[in-house]
């Protein structure tokens, strides 16, 4: 059988393994310190602000809320993403928001 030539196509396979895909934001059961409540409080009123200068939107896209979050740049601490994440579940734990981890849109309940 002849073997195969190198010179079919003279195509390189990149060697390097694909970067891993990441996974989505979602609300986590990890411990981790807890969000202070003035940070806390800060968040829900900016969620509150978005559901309601959107005229009864039913849904907000986290990219948003995470673009947005510290957009007005007036928070000497601004939110990163975890913080981002655990406010959300501490507003899901308080059933006052829904996240849906498949279309990453936070819904008010």
């Amino acid at each position: 059988t002849p073997e195969p030539s190198q010179e079919q196509g003279d195509v390189e396979m990149d060697e390097q393994p694909a970067a891993a895909p990441t996974a989505p934001a979602q609300p986590s059961d990890a411990p981790r310190e807890k969000i202070s409540k003035e940070k806390l409080e800060a968040f829900r009123k900016f969620i509150l602000d978005i559901f309601s200068d959107g005229h009864n939107i039913e849904q907000v896209p986290l990219d948003r809320i995470l673009e947005e979050v510290n957009a007005a740049g007036s928070r000497p601490d601004p939110f990163d993403e975890e913080e981002v994440m655990e406010c959300i579940d501490e507003m899901m734990q308080d059933n006052q928001v829904y996240l849906d981890t498949v279309t990453r849109a936070l819904f008010l309940i």
